[in-house]
């Protein structure tokens, strides 16, 4: 029988993953995570893992099983014709989440930055497209590939359901050259009976007792040549791709097919349309965060995937305000994106506004090939007529802020160089966004001319894509090892009983009494726990604290405030030390960079319900979160946490959890890919 650990093991990549089901019979795989994770083994077996159609094949854990070791080769093969890393890693987590039925590897696989079908990086689109909806629901498919791509040449649309099909009309009222069939999609023409739903799910099943609907062939339906077809037909996508055939053969369309309707829709799918064009490039990507739905393989012809961008060699970046850059600030994203430009991608960088004076930058040795250049004056104005004099020799202008002279210099920047590249990080937060005149003209022009626009924070970034009405990517405050070693991490076993906190103690934004109050409240439940306090302390709240130590003396030798810490090794070792990391902020500019450092340190986290909240506990995997200035709320928090007996487990996902959405490195080549080859 497979321990904890080996399974554990097995999941920390794919081959583990093969190799665990290569050796190991789907009953013993299910009886040794039932036993070892103290579960009812019927119970667990007969669980749906959601997302398959019911009546056409089980979802049931056992089944899913079943299927990964009888077809384990044909996962292995897709696994290996996946086009770029990204699929792999997507794929790897959705085979994870079938070993071990754990949500949280569908959260890590989750796609919150492209709309679904519509991936930019993958699939380009224009005036002449001939766009084929299969499961059209209510239209929102095609209303999705207007914001995303503009205009098409023409679209059908095939929708078995008739009260969708009355939404449809009323919804895409005004769009030209669009064809509405109230008909299912298969590999011949028939009329049949289905049980039918008025949701985005059309069907599920025949049935007796259902309604009458039409099947048709695209084949046999559309007689001009399409260039992309899209499928989201609960189950129906192999007969529906069997009746398109000859259009994939001739046409060679970009297809965005659906993968989740039965389990082994994820490998077989890939396999019939690697028959019709063996050439195909496939990528997957998963656009559902809490729930095993919404995977999308998008198989594209090479000649039409999206066409590599021009090379960069060179990048600024400028001051926003009018002082120079601070040291801290070479290695915060400010300097740290300019710099991982330079190392991981060649590019000759800058960080415009320096101080005259180079000995202000201890940091500098930690970015080496990096250049801090000054100018006469750090008046905005001065940084203006530097982009207009040198706009044509830079490739990439990156601006910090939605502020005013961010604004006012990527309108000069663009003005002097059309074909350059804009990266603007917002490092938002709610109420700052809420300041902000987007709807003014110049502020529009600068939110339409950036090539990138980006936030720390998921939540942030889907507000403001709503709200600005073009997409706003996720590039999280990630952490970066100047060290260049690899660390040997603190095992859980070694860690001790610390409560860790680093930041600026006392300010109304940091709301330090929080934490001391709630770490008051719980001290005699968790009596082998220490609190462990990293930063300066503002002069006003050093009468708190010797207020609370005379409220509170019986704790007094469990909290210690440690001052500031500017040894990097020094603060990365109580991180390492630390089992909790909490912080109690009012508001966060998006994700916080202690919590990466936290995190990749293996530390659960404690939070209060700022933006990004919900990206700092990895939705619950990593860590908790209650409301913001809610003593009690944060108490039950912390107490929770430093009592569960899973505490390891969930070190275990913070540390993932980092690796993934905390990269500094990754964040950055995504950037890169983004923009350019």
């Amino acid at each position: 029988m497979l321990t904890k650990e080996q399974i554990r093991k097995a999941l920390e990549s794919y081959q583990g993953i093969s190799d665990c089901i290569r050796n190991n019979t789907p009953e013993g795989i299910l009886q040794s995570i039932a036993v070892e994770w103290g579960l009812d083994q019927q119970q667990l077996g007969s669980s749906p893992m959601g997302g398959y159609s019911k009546g056409r094949t089980s979802g049931a854990y056992w089944f899913v099983l079943r299927d990964l070791k009888q077809n384990i080769d044909s996962y292995d093969w897709l696994y290996e014709r996946l086009y770029d890393e990204e699929s792999k890693r997507v794929f790897y987590k959705l085979v994870s989440f079938r070993l071990f039925p754990d949500l949280g590897f569908i959260a890590e696989a989750y796609d919150g930055k492209h709309a679904q079908y519509f991936d930019k990086g993958i699939v380009q689109c224009d005036e002449n497209e001939i766009f084929v909806d299969c499961g059209g629901f209510v239209g929102d498919t095609i209303q999705s590939y207007r914001k995303e791509y503009g205009e098409y040449k023409k679209c059908y649309i095939y929708e078995p359901d008739k009260e969708n099909v009355k939404k449809i009309r009323k919804n895409l009222d005004g769009y030209h050259d669009i064809t509405i069939r109230n008909a299912g999609v298969g590999d011949h023409m028939e009329t049949a009976s289905f049980a039918a739903h008025s949701s985005s799910g059309n069907f599920l099943e025949r049935s007796k007792d259902g309604v009458e609907t039409s099947l048709i062939s695209l084949d046999e339906d559309i007689k001009e040549s399409v260039t992309f077809i899209k499928m989201d037909v609960e189950g129906f996508e192999i007969p529906a791709l069997i009746g398109a055939k000859n259009h994939i053969v001739k046409d060679r369309p970009k297809l965005a097919i659906c993968l989740y309707h039965i389990v082994s829709d994820l490998w077989e799918i890939p396999r019939i349309i690697d028959s019709l064009c063996p050439d195909y490039r496939f990528f997957i990507r998963h656009y559902e965060k809490e729930q095993n739905w919404e995977t999308v393989l998008y198989a594209i012809p090479p000649e039409k995937q999206s066409k590599k961008k021009k090379r960069l060699h060179t990048a600024v970046t400028v001051m926003p305000y009018e002082r120079p850059w601070h040291n801290v600030e070479l290695i915060k994203d400010c300097g740290l994106i300019p710099y991982l430009l330079h190392k991981d991608h060649g590019m000759d960088v800058s960080m415009i506004g320096a101080s005259e004076n180079q000995t202000d930058y201890p940091y500098a040795g930690l970015v080496k090939g990096m250049k801090l250049k000054s100018l006469k004056d750090h008046k905005i104005q001065t940084k203006l007529e530097y982009l207009a004099e040198h706009a044509r020799e830079i490739d990439l202008l990156i601006l910090r802020g939605g502020y005013d002279s961010c604004a006012a210099m990527a309108l000069v920047y663009k003005d002097h160089n059309p074909e350059g590249k804009i990266y603007c990080g917002l490092d938002a937060n709610s109420w700052w966004m809420d300041q902000i005149p987007w709807y003014v003209e110049n502020y529009r022009k600068f939110i339409e001319i950036c090539d990138i626009m980006a936030t720390s924070c998921t939540a942030m970034a889907e507000l403001l894509t709503h709200k600005w009405h073009r997409k706003i990517e996720v590039v999280t405050n990630g952490y970066y090892d100047f060290s260049g070693e690899e660390r040997t991490r603190t095992l859980f076993g070694q860690k001790e009983n610390v409560i860790f906190t680093a930041g600026r103690l006392g300010t109304e934004q940091k709301a330090t009494d929080v934490l001391l109050k709630a770490f008051a409240l719980i001290a005699d439940d968790i009596p082998g726990w220490r609190l462990r306090l990293a930063g300066t302390i503002e002069d006003g709240f050093r009468s708190f604290i010797e207020g609370y130590f005379t409220e509170y003396p019986e704790i007094k030798e469990r909290v210690d405030f440690l001052g500031s810490i500017t040894d990097r090794s020094q603060m990365r070792e109580e991180y390492e030390n630390a089992k909790i990391f909490a912080l109690t902020s009012s508001i966060e500019g998006g994700s916080p960079n202690v919590i990466s450092e936290a995190l990749s340190a293996g530390c659960v986290v404690a939070v209060t319900k700022f933006d990004a909240w919900e990206d700092c506990i990895g939705n619950g995997i990593c860590g908790s979160a209650s409301a913001i200035g809610d003593v009690k709320g944060f108490a039950e928090s912390l107490k929770g946490l430093c009592l569960r007996t899973d505490l390891s487990g969930m070190s275990d996902q913070a540390r993932l959890h980092a690796d993934e959405f905390f990269c500094m490195q990754k964040n950055v080549d995504r950037i890169y890919r983004m923009l350019a080859e």
